[in-house]
């Protein structure tokens, strides 16, 4: 099948960080031939995505970018940001320009931008993929090739199926979902091992001050293994627990009722108990192994 990339011609990323970058670099490296622009506050962001060869010309005042020339906007900010800047863009859309994102919150967030922007398409998508660190300089060439990417239309439309052809011609794999379920999912397997790891290395920090050890001279791989997705962006972060705040309660509360039973065993001495949770844990992890 030809890469036609959506039949977009000219796309605008909002936000030149480790994933806008990586999209911007990805499209290129894919053979994207149409012009790729590239919004940040930092101008410093700006100039180094030109020397990467990431973007082909940089903004940093809106009405400086020319809008009519725009296909498809992608905003790629921290999630908290998206409602802010969807008011600022109204203003200067074509009727026929596209606006997504590559933000890990959808639910309620998608009717709101689609809502604001409105009579202008907003699709949501969420792109698997990413590393702890941040910034441009820091964008990985092909980062989204072999990775899942979940979109959340909220009705079926060619501009929904436009940014599916786009995703795939980047490598992605592709896959429908609601977006309220979308919220659930993420905040199961991916916001909860965030919020563990921030609060395990937190507890260290805290474990170190009590005790005068300074704990963090002695990890293992297996700590620097576990903990690795704490080294984040907190500003990142914060806005995704906030803004999938019930879904991520959820499932710390889910979570902390899991540690208070193995606690719970490892008091009783419960030799039974622990093995049989120790044992269904273990091989439910050696089973992700196999698929």
């Amino acid at each position: 099948m030809s890469k036609d990339f959506g039949n977009f011609d000219s796309i605008l990323i909002i936000g030149l960080g480790l994933i806008g970058g990586s999209l911007a670099l990805s499209l290129k490296e894919e053979g994207f031939t149409g012009t790729i622009y590239g919004y940040d506050l930092s101008k410093e962001r700006i100039q180094t995505a030109q020397e990467l060869n990431a973007i082909d010309k940089g903004f940093s005042k809106l009405e400086e970018i020319p809008w009519d020339k725009i296909d498809l906007v992608i905003l790629a900010t921290p999630v908290r940001t998206f409602e802010k800047i969807a008011k600022q863009i109204k203003p200067f859309l074509n009727s026929s320009t596209v606006v997504s994102d590559v933000g890990s919150v959808k639910g309620d967030l998608i009717e709101n931008l689609s809502n604001i922007l409105k009579p202008n398409t907003f699709i949501g998508i969420h792109p698997i993929a990413g590393t702890e660190k941040e910034g441009i300089e820091n964008a990985v060439v092909g980062l989204f090739k072999g990775a899942k990417v979940i979109i959340t239309p909220t009705k079926e439309s060619k501009d929904a199926q436009r940014l599916k052809k786009l995703w795939e011609d980047l490598g992605s794999k592709v896959e429908v979902m609601n977006p309220h379920t979308h919220d659930f999912v993420f905040a199961s397997v991916s916001h909860l091992p965030h919020a563990v790891a921030f609060a395990l290395v937190d507890a260290l920090i805290k474990l170190s001050k009590e005790t005068g050890i300074d704990l963090f001279s002695y990890p293992g791989g297996g700590f620097k293994d576990f903990t690795r997705i704490a080294a984040s962006s907190p500003t990142v972060w914060k806005d995704i627990f906030i803004e999938n705040k019930k879904d991520v309660i959820h499932a710390i509360d889910e979570f902390t009722k899991s540690l208070q039973e193995l606690k719970k065993y490892i008091q009783e001495e419960n030799q039974e108990k622990l093995i049989e949770l120790l044992s269904e844990s273990r091989e439910k992890r050696l089973s992700l192994d196999k698929s």
